[in-house]
């Protein structure tokens, strides 16, 4: 998933103190559902993120999420 790594690191680069914390995770079959929250943005609460994964051979092979973080 270039897409999503690439978005990551350029997020990384505009919040380089950021923590992604992992407060539940659900895992069944092929799919896991993650609800993150994310500190370290200055000037917000912590957003919360909601992302479901599909794990194919190993590696993501989708990805759906929802995010509060505001831009």
């Amino acid at each position: 998933m270039p897409g999503a790594t690439r978005a990551w690191q350029r997020f990384h680069e505009a919040f380089p103190e950021v923590e992604v914390v992992v407060e539940d995770m659900v895992v069944e079959g092929d799919k896991a559902a993650v609800r993150t929250s994310v500190r370290g943005v200055p000037g917000q609460q912590p957003p919360t993120m909601l992302e479901i994964f599909r794990v194919r051979d190993g590696r993501i092979a989708e990805l759906w999420g929802l995010s509060s973080l505001r831009s």
